[in-house]
């Protein structure tokens, strides 16, 4: 894993087999990063672990095959869970699945770019009528 920041712009690039949640896990403590978005990625995922939210429970799907990343995004707050992600591939077939991003490893290469924001505080709160750790504002 690499990275760099100018002004409150961090890109990351994991490199092949890397763990994705782990690495974004460093950069947000190499960087201090109290709440961000995670503004895009690009590169490829195996191992991705997605899931689909039915109401009451996320609807796990564990993908074997490598997917080339065509979407990547979503949140970073000052609470846990602190990562909020979202992620769609596009398989071998050219068909694409996506949903919550729950693990996965780049191969052979993620970049992402996230945004430090300094003002807005973000973070989750249990609703309880949703049964979701929603976001909210300090």
């Amino acid at each position: 894993m690499i990275s760099d920041i100018e002004k409150n712009y961090i890109i990351l690039k994991i490199e092949k087999g890397e763990d994705i949640e782990e690495s974004l896990n460093q950069v947000i403590e190499d960087y201090a990063i109290f709440s961000g978005l995670v503004v895009f990625g690009i590169g490829m995922i195996k191992d991705l672990e997605i899931g689909y939210w039915n109401g009451n429970e996320y609807v796990k799907e564990k993908m074997k095959e490598a997917g080339e990343l065509v979407s990547f995004h979503g949140s970073i707050t000052s609470n846990d869970p602190k990562l909020h992600l979202h992620a769609a591939v596009a398989l071998s077939d050219h068909v694409i699945k996506g949903g919550h991003f729950f693990s996965g490893k780049a191969d052979p290469l993620m970049e992402l770019y996230i945004l430090r924001l300094e003002e807005i505080v973000l973070k989750r709160e249990k609703n309880e009528a949703t049964g979701l750790n929603e976001l909210n504002f300090d």
